[in-house]
């Protein structure tokens, strides 16, 4: 959560590309497989034009290929960037909140 809430602070906004998705299968169960997709996006900073898979999945293709959409980077870490979409503090929390039970059963053992 830090990390979202550190880079979120820090971060440029310009505008950026969507130009494909990378399909990831994920073994849920014995009889279950489930698709993610981690879209590969572009943008450019002073000229020059960065490309990056993102570090972040999605279970649809939440943005169409070819579109244009926000995208946040640090200045001398540019191919770090990420969407904005998806980069919010919902994810960080939920974890946090998830693994709060496990931490305390922990601490009693």
């Amino acid at each position: 959560m830090f990390d979202y809430y550190r880079f979120n602070n820090k971060a440029l906004k310009t505008y950026g590309k969507i130009l494909r998705y990378d399909e990831l299968q994920y073994k849920e169960n014995a009889n279950r497989k489930r698709t993610m997709y981690r879209p590969c996006f572009e943008y450019r900073v002073s000229g020059k034009t960065y490309e990056v898979t993102s570090k972040t999945t999605f279970s649809t293709q939440v943005i169409p290929i070819g579109q244009n959409t926000k995208v946040l980077y640090e200045i001398g870490d540019e191919s770090n960037a990420r969407l904005a979409q998806g980069n919010g503090y919902g994810l960080g929390i939920l974890f946090i909140a998830l693994s709060l039970p496990a931490f305390y059963i922990a601490l009693q053992a």
